[in-house]
């Protein structure tokens, strides 16, 4: 995958200007304590680096002129949520959706600012950060007009800013969650409830009936997606022509196809919760309760693919595997699913699951292997 854009400053055509709302600080600020909550320490490290007052910010984007760089600080509902230079556009990070970009302002904010116990080249080698073309001093000379592209291959991305078809900086960095993100697992894992609550639900889309195949079942229909690991799991739909309407298959008759539509698409009607009991770091566990379109909504928005795979099913229940794939950030989040058939039947109940998120994808792998041993092959049930 690569990408390319001009422009990475504040000026992309034909889209709006974003008011940012500019607040200056005198060299006397102090961290305020106990009024703001941060969202990993790394941020309340950079912000106590910077003398940054946290009591002057306003919620959303708040921008400081420090040792003549713009930098950007982000509150979210009372929170810290990011801070790191100016340099690229909220334009430009929405048409993008790549965590890279945030992940390279904070970072090389990171590397003005380091710690006594991990200096920057330190920083670097343990992060297996690399500048191949200039240096930290560069960045300070990009310009807003500069071409920056981007691209990922096996695990690793890089990063590059061109001026007149020549590449002024280019960096290379693995594709690791707790890198890109500035968090540790733990911290990550804290987040995983209240990110989830907070994800907004998209608007339904119409169907395009371009993309439906034909099925052996008059009426019934897929909308082919990929499969993950070894053809175990899909992301395949299934619809059904009622009249002249199409919409989800959702019917106790075809409960798997039901069940890999609900679980994979925030178009199905079914409105339940999902009972999580999340396994975290040092065998800890958490129980909460989220509906299921905003545990999908939060997979999307993240960047992840989310694929379905049937374990077993009875009259009353079934048993299912989702798996969440962040190619980006090289993770999976796995969640192992009890479906009573009564959801599917009545449109509403509960879905009690086990969760456990950003997996190494390494990991997942040594999870599934024993499916390598025995050459498992799951049966061929859906719609065909």
């Amino acid at each position: 995958m690569i990408i390319h854009l001009r422009g990475f400053g504040t000026k992309i055509i034909g889209l709006p200007t974003v008011c940012i709302v500019c607040i200056f600080i005198c060299a006397s600020s102090v961290m305020a304590e106990n009024v703001h909550s941060f969202r990993s320490m790394e941020v309340k490290r950079l912000v106590t680096a910077l003398h940054i007052n946290v009591d002057s910010l306003q919620e959303g984007i708040n921008t400081f002129d420090i040792k003549k760089r713009q930098v950007k600080v982000m509150l979210n509902d009372g929170q810290v949520t990011f801070v790191g230079y100016h340099l690229f556009t909220d334009e430009m990070k929405a048409m993008l959706k790549t965590p890279i970009l945030n992940f390279l302002e904070r970072y090389f904010l990171q590397l003005d600012y380091p710690t006594i116990d991990r200096p920057r080249a330190r920083m670097m080698h343990e992060d297996r950060f690399k500048f191949d073309i200039g240096s930290i001093q560069t960045v300070s000379s990009l310009k807003a007009d500069d071409a920056f592209s981007f691209s990922l291959e096996n695990n690793s991305y890089v990063a590059t800013w061109s001026r007149n078809d020549h590449p002024v900086l280019s960096v290379s960095f693995p594709a690791v969650h707790e890198l890109i993100s500035g968090e540790n697992k733990i911290e990550s894992e804290d987040h995983v409830e209240t990110d989830i609550l907070l994800s907004p639900l998209d608007s339904v889309a119409p169907v395009n009936e371009a993309l439906l195949m034909p099925t052996t079942q008059q009426d019934y229909f897929i909308k082919r997606g990929g499969t993950y690991f070894k053809d175990l799991f899909m992301s395949d739909l299934f619809y059904h022509r009622n009249d002249s309407s199409l919409s989800l298959v959702n019917d106790t008759s075809h409960p798997l196809e039901s069940a890999a539509n609900l679980m994979l698409s925030q178009e199905s009607l079914i409105d339940c919760m999902l009972q999580v009991r999340q396994v975290m770091y040092g065998y800890k566990k958490k129980q909460f309760s989220v509906p299921l379109r905003n545990w999908i909504a939060y997979c999307l928005k993240t960047g992840c693919e989310l694929y379905f795979g049937a374990e077993a099913l009875d009259e009353t229940n079934m048993k299912a595997t989702i798996i969440a794939v962040n190619v980006a950030e090289s993770y999976d989040h796995l969640l192992f699913v009890n479906i009573p058939m009564s959801v599917i039947e009545t449109g509403k109940g509960d879905i009690d699951a086990q969760l456990e998120t950003f997996i190494p994808m390494h990991n997942v792998n040594g999870l599934f292997a024993k499916y390598y041993k025995t050459d498992h092959k799951r049966q061929k049930i859906y719609l065909q």
